[in-house]
């Protein structure tokens, strides 16, 4: 491909106006036309220098976070944060961004003697290749949405060091969102900058990321200006009441909390003040820290802090449920009505009550649980700790990290529950105990929010994975048996409470598949439906979130499907209750494996294959930084017979293909 268009579409997207950059930061853009770099990929991952001897010409487009210092002046960055390479043999363009690590470097300390030492050493991480002749119109759009994950990470759950955010936005430093403004110099005001992105034709996620970039830079003095721009936003969005509510939800859904930083504390001053009538209202508010509550609830099922989180060393998730609990029942105490239900009550305001009282009762109940958990000195994991953060962060000891027993710190020490319970939180606690005479509230209990990346089955062990995440509800019966027991032992279930609640448990009967009796990959480093198991035998597996089974199904065009099955193409997008998961039988080559949707009932309804190449690899197609198969075989399709049966027809003679739009 001709460089022309490239450069076109690097000079679009590096205009200073797509940044936000925090005083006394200064960004630098800087042109190389011809640099030579140490480099070789491996399984998605750019080689460290040391580990490779292979070297490339690139032209590069390189951004530098330089700082200004009143007393020492201007301090360059020697490394760029982010770089874009263009590889024009090839025909390929690389970004890659730096992460300043604490690492070893070895180091001759005698003739013949090698050793080691301590350094600060620069880690270059592979954002993602693009092949420009793949996007002859829309190359600067690829490209932005790159840099977009560049700087914010290239996930929502933060796992490796790729999927987090750069340090540097994580501190409120420095910021991107593609097309933003065609302007000359970077954005050094916050509420402007937000108001610019929330101005424009951008997508919720890099809404919610400028959200969350003037949350964490914006001072404690300016924050009465960002609830004010909020609220203008608002004004001029009355025809969806929820856009602000929807915009905090999917800032929640997509921040990474470590480091730990003042971001959650300012998250919740902006929301309570924007719980006054005129502005957002008291019940938005209310729900949207409920909500909060009760989705960290079901992610510490899933992913407590005794198994997971580096057996509770990183712990922004329990902080965070601190905080949000102590507004929680604030509210509680001002506005008891939206919580206390009443005879004359409607049905819809009864359930919304109910579904208040519920995060009340499960953020209590977890918040009680970790009482007195022994944590390292801050949260943190041995990928973040490796990391090198400015002033105030320090780094944790790693015996800390290791061992339960080096940890000093606890959990919540000092402030028992019980002390931050007023009389009418008391009241809203024992009605939400009552609750439990309610067969999805007793569910609620045994609740828990998997993760899974089912399209990456076929990946080789180490290989990086940027296919679809996937989210699953799933219910644990002896889970239930167990928080029931630590209900009565808290004195906050009474012995009759706790004998009906037992019997009642007995006959419920959430349908769905045994997580046990799903044939799953279990890949170092990526997140996988096998953490049920070691988190209760016993989970089912109920569905898969609907928000992120619609964006696997809307990158593939389902035509084919629809013409071959209409009522299968229909229920796979109507919006009724959906499973996926794959199925990857243990020592079986990629040709078994598939992929497997059940409805409701645990009836099989469609299987989808894989198609291999050549090379016997399935092929991967990335966009916008996730990668999804090139193309699906549908295997078989279930119709429904008499009454509830299904028949399950293989179908594989028919070359029926679902391929990527």
């Amino acid at each position: 491909m001709n460089s022309k268009p490239v450069r076109a579409a690097v000079e679009k997207v590096l205009l200073p106006g797509c940044f936000f950059v925090a005083s006394p930061g200064r960004l630098r853009i800087e042109h190389a036309a011809a640099e030579h770099v140490t480099w070789e990929i491996y399984r998605g991952y750019l080689l460290d220098s040391a580990l490779t001897r292979e070297t490339v010409q690139f032209e590069a487009w390189n951004v530098f976070l330089d700082f200004f210092d009143g007393l020492a002046g201007e301090r360059a960055a020697a490394v760029p944060l982010i770089s874009i390479k263009w590889q024009a043999d090839l025909g390929r363009i690389h970004v890659t961004r730096q992460i300043l690590t604490h690492g070893f470097e070895a180091y001759e300390d005698a003739p013949g003697v090698i050793l080691s030492r301590q350094v600060h050493k620069w880690i270059a991480e592979l954002v993602g290749t693009i092949e420009p002749k793949r996007f002859p119109d829309a190359l600067a759009a690829e490209l932005g949405a790159y840099l977009f994950l560049a700087v914010v990470g290239t996930s929502r759950l933060p796992i490796t060091s790729l999927e987090s955010p750069l340090p540097a936005f994580s501190l409120g430093q420095i910021a991107y969102v593609p097309g933003l403004a065609d302007a000359d110099e970077p954005w050094a005001d916050t509420i402007a900058f937000l108001q610019a992105t929330l101005g424009g034709e951008h997508t919720s996620i890099e809404q919610a990321k400028a959200l969350e970039t003037a949350l964490r830079a914006t001072p404690d003095q300016g924050l009465a200006g960002l609830v004010s721009a909020l609220q203008q936003r608002a004004v001029r969005s009355c025809s969806n009441s929820d856009f602000l509510p929807g915009l905090f939800r999917t800032v929640f859904n997509h921040v990474a909390l470590s480091p730990y930083t003042e971001f959650a504390d300012r998250m919740i001053a902006v929301l309570l003040e924007l719980a006054t009538a005129e502005r957002l209202g008291a019940e938005a508010v209310v729900d949207v820290l409920g909500s909060m509550l009760w989705h960290l609830c079901r992610h510490l099922t899933a992913f407590d802090l005794t198994l997971f989180h580096n057996f509770g060393a990183n712990y922004p998730d329990a902080l965070f449920l601190d905080s949000l609990l102590k507004a929680y029942l604030q509210w509680i105490d001002e506005r008891p009505e939206l919580f206390s239900s009443t005879p004359d009550d409607a049905v819809s305001v009864a359930r919304n009550k109910r579904r208040r009282r519920r995060a009340l009762r499960q953020s209590c109940m977890v918040r009680k649980q970790y009482e007195g958990h022994r944590v390292p000195d801050a949260p943190t994991s041995m990928g973040e700790n490796a990391r090198v953060l400015s002033a105030p962060f320090a780094r944790v000891p790693e015996e800390q990290i290791l061992q339960m027993s080096k940890r000093r710190r606890t959990l919540f020490d000092g402030q028992p529950l019980e002390g931050l319970l007023s009389e009418m939180g008391r009241r809203a606690l024992a009605e939400s105990i009552a609750d439990l005479e309610h067969s999805v509230e007793l569910d609620e209990l045994g609740m828990a929010q998997f993760l899974n990346r089912p399209l990456g089955v076929c990946k080789e062990a180490g290989e990086r994975d940027r296919t679809p995440l996937m989210s699953y509800q799933a219910f644990s019966r002896s889970i239930v048996k167990k928080r029931l027991s630590q209900l009565k032992s808290n004195c906050w279930l009474s012995d009759q409470q706790h004998a009906q609640c037992l019997i009642a448990l007995e006959t419920s009967s959430p349908g769905g598949v045994a997580a046990g009796s799903v044939s799953v990959s279990n890949r170092p480093g990526v997140v996988s439906l096998a953490d049920a198991q070691k988190v209760a035998a016993d989970f089912i597996l109920m569905r898969t979130t609907r928000r992120s089974l619609d964006d696997l199904l809307a990158a593939y065009d389902l035509q084919p499907l629809a013409r071959a099955c209409g009522k299968t193409a229909g229920w796979l997008t109507s919006g009724d209750p959906v499973l996926l998961v794959e199925d990857a039988p243990p020592g079986e080559s990629p040709l078994r494996r598939t992929l497997r949707f059940y409805d409701e009932r645990a009836n099989l309804r469609l299987e989808l294959g894989f198609f291999l190449g050549p090379d016997r690899m399935v092929r991967y197609r990335e966009l916008h930084g996730i990668e999804f198969v090139d193309r699906l075989q549908v295997v078989r399709i279930a119709e429904a017979t008499d009454g509830d049966a299904w028949t399950v027809h293989d179908v594989r003679d028919r070359s029926l293909w679902l391929e990527v739009c």
